[in-house]
């Protein structure tokens, strides 16, 4: 008996709530139902929803697409203004600096080159005199003074002589040049012995023969040239003003030549740094402006950076700004962050009043 006593099984006693469980469960079924049927309508409300959404940022971003081109445009335009301005104005400044640059560069290299003297003047010798004599002063060619000091100076004289019978019988006679200084004074001299070229009687029969034609055509001439090395001189102090040449009879005579023309030929030398530097002048003046180009460039560019670069320049100053109202907006937050940490102190005065 106790064995069939313990198979049976006593049932659970039904629970308190189980009319709410049947309620939810009949909920949960109506509710299940109600998505299933309007899963459809809503998918299509939403799907309605997202094309409206699509269509109106399409819309929306085809009426932007205008003025984002229009702006893009301008701004392109602005940039590409302003490039061309910048290089322009770039332009405008190496071409100045290297116009200032080749004046300064060619007036160093002319300050230092010494350019060789040279001088072809007409003498007029004044037979006036007992020793005739003529002067060619540097005052002619506006020069006060004629060689700069350190050149050598070469002085010759150039006459032009008839074949005449008393040049032949004259023989020699005597040439003396002479510097003279601004007050007159001799500063170098120089003498020596002179004579018309000798032509025997014979030699000059055939040579007329010959020129017979040219002769009395008036294309040939019976004169001779005789050019004198008179003076080598190295220029110093005091500086020469003037040249003197004078024709001295021979001893025991009087006479003097006849000259058809008569020239002073002056040639100066200078030192060879000097002569150096006037040979390679041009190649002086283009080293000298390039550097003297490069510092004016840059002088110039540093100078006038705003002028030249104004995109540039307005937006270093927007940066600028844009910098300071961060700093100053930093500090303002960083100031307003210490008030709120900082514990407002209260004294019992204060206290007192807020009650009273």
């Amino acid at each position: 008996m106790e064995e069939l006593d313990i198979d049976l099984k006593i049932p659970d006693p039904l629970r308190a709530d189980w009319f709410m469980v049947l309620v939810d469960i009949q909920a949960d079924l109506i509710y299940n139902a109600l998505v299933v049927l309007t899963s459809p309508l809503y998918l299509l409300y939403r799907s309605y929803n997202r094309a409206t959404a699509t269509i109106s940022a399409a819309e929306r971003a085809v009426k932007r697409a205008p003025s984002r081109i229009k702006s893009g445009a301008a701004r392109v335009v602005r940039r590409t203004w302003y490039g061309l301005m910048g290089a322009c104005q770039v332009s405008m400044v190496m071409v100045l600096a290297l116009i200032i640059a080749s004046v300064l560069g060619i007036g160093v290299v002319s300050l230092y080159v010494e350019k060789p003297v040279v001088v072809r003047e007409r003498l007029f010798f004044d037979y006036t005199e007992e020793n005739p004599s003529a002067v060619f002063s540097f005052e002619k060619k506006k020069r006060p003074f004629g060689v700069p000091v350190g050149h050598k100076v070469h002085v010759s004289v150039v006459m032009w002589m008839p074949e005449s019978d008393l040049n032949r019988r004259l023989g020699l006679f005597q040439l003396k040049v002479e510097l003279l200084s601004l007050k007159g004074e001799t500063i170098a001299r120089s003498s020596q012995p002179c004579m018309l070229r000798f032509r025997s009687k014979p030699i000059r029969l055939a040579r007329t023969f010959v020129m017979s034609v040219p002769l009395v055509a008036g294309f040939a001439n019976e004169a001779q040239t005789m050019r004198i090395d008179a003076l080598v001189h190295q220029e110093k102090w005091p500086r020469t003003k003037a040249v003197r040449a004078t024709l001295i009879p021979r001893a025991q005579t009087r006479l003097l030549p006849q000259l058809y023309e008569a020239e002073v030929v002056i040639n100066s030398k200078p030192p060879w740094t000097k002569r150096m530097a006037y040979n390679w002048k041009w190649t002086l003046c283009v080293w000298t402006s390039m550097y003297l180009y490069v510092p004016i460039l840059i002088a110039l560019l540093w100078c006038f950076k705003p002028f030249l670069f104004p995109y540039a320049a307005s937006r270093t100053v927007a940066e600028t700004e844009r910098l300071e109202m961060e700093v100053v907006e930093e500090v303002m937050e960083r100031r307003f962050r210490e008030r709120r940490k900082t514990p407002r102190r209260r004294t019992f005065i204060t206290t007192q009043e807020t009650y009273t």
